[in-house]
Parts: structure tokens; sequence; C-alpha cells
């Protein structure tokens, strides 16, 4: 008698989020029914200016409770304060600030040192430099940089330590065409490695390059989630 296979099961998404509703003063801010993504999958998150598209990376990340909803890494509660989920979730957000004692590279060594590197550090640090054209300002300090210098500066810092998962607020900002071509660039490398991204973002060609489904929001709700092209070809979308 032949011997019966066991079905396949499917695997489950790196990231997945269910029903989350998060308010504030009585308003609500986000309601997003729910958010999946693969490893080396990337969504992007698009709309307006306020239309939640921040809380919704920082209910993701573990900064925001929700007030009613799951959020799972690899099938468990994420829990910001938790050093394992530090380990594997990379988040950059808006509101990321330089050390302005330190040099470029110290800044980014160091988050290199800090996140297990270490004798690979430096040349782990001169790497990433490198890929987004920053190493010929190693040695400058953060208040000598340009705003595009400073964003790829916190970028680097991100990038440069071992992630699963990251979170990224319109890495996008303040960077010219040519560097946000090569940030894309690595961060296609950085989900070839099996790295899944969640990226807020307003440039449609980043989008275009790196995001495989979107999820458009509008005043806190989901107005569209689907294919890429879908949100690309359209010709009204709530970009700005």
């Amino acid at each position: 008698m032949a011997k019966r296979l066991k079905p396949v099961q499917p695997l489950l998404p790196l990231l997945r989020a269910t029903d989350l509703r998060v308010s504030a003063g009585g308003r609500q801010l986000l309601a997003v029914p729910s958010v999946s993504v693969p490893a080396g999958g990337c969504l992007g998150l698009v709309g307006v200016n306020g239309s939640g598209k921040s809380t919704l990376l920082k209910a993701l990340a573990g900064l925001l409770r929700p007030d009613q909803g799951t959020v799972l890494l690899d099938d468990r509660p994420v829990r910001e304060h938790e050093l394992s989920f530090r380990q594997q979730v990379g988040v950059f957000l808006d509101d990321a600030a330089c050390f302005p004692d330190l040099t470029v590279a110290e800044h980014v060594r160091m988050v290199a040192t800090a996140h297990g590197l270490g004798p690979t550090a430096a040349e782990r640090c001169e790497q990433v430099l490198d890929l987004l054209s920053l190493r010929h300002r190693a040695d400058a300090f953060p208040d000598t940089l340009s705003a595009g210098q400073r964003q790829l500066l916190l970028l680097s810092a991100v990038l440069v330590r071992p992630a699963r998962l990251l979170l990224l607020d319109e890495p996008e900002q303040r960077l010219d065409t040519g560097a946000r071509e090569r940030l894309a660039d690595v961060l296609r490398k950085t989900m070839a490695d099996g790295t899944a991204i969640v990226m807020a973002v307003h440039d449609r060609q980043l989008l275009g390059r790196l995001a495989d489904q979107v999820l458009v929001l509008d005043d806190g709700r989901v107005v569209y989630h689907g294919p890429t092209a879908e949100v690309i070809n359209r010709g009204a979308t709530p970009w700005h």
C-alpha cells in the first residue's frame, strides 16, 4: 500500500497584523483589517500626509499599542522592549536623530557593534557607506552634513545591522535622484537576502522597484490593498 504523504503546510508570513485599531482623544486614527508580509517581500504604504502611514508603522514596530488587534512576528506577539525583537527588526522613523559628537563612521560602527557584528563591524560599516556613497564623509560630524547626507547617515545606521524586518518611514525624503536609486539597490539586495520591508513612500519609482503589494490609506482607513501595478497605473492616487 502506498504511503500517504503529509500535506505541505503553507509558510506563515514573517509579519502579520490583524484588525488593528488606534485612537486618540476619542478620534479613530487607524483602522486596518490586515497586513501580511513574507520574508523577502515588500509592502508599500501610500497616502497623503496624515493618512495614518506613520501610525501604522509605529504599531507594527511595537512603539504604539493599538486599542484593538494583534501584531505578530514569526507568529509571536510583537514586544518592542524585548531584546529578541530589537535584534530582528530595524526601524527608521522621521524623528530619528544623530549622535552629534560622533563622526559618520563612528556612528555607524557603534550601531554595528551594538548589534553583535564584533570584529566585522568596521568592514560592514565601510560596505554600507560605500553602497550609499557616503564614505567620503566618514570623518564628518552630523552638523556639517547636508540634509540628504544626514538622511543617508540615519539610513546607514539602520542598514548596517542584521535584520529580518525593516520598517521604514519615507526613507527617500531629502535624497536626490541618484541617492534614491542607490537606496533602491541596497534595499533590493536586502530583500534578496530574505529581509521583509514595510515602507511608507511618496516616490512612485521607488515604490515600483521595491514593493510587490501596496496598502493605500486615507484618514486612517484602507482604500486599496493589492498589487503595486494597480496603484502605479491609476491616474489619481493620493501621493502627497
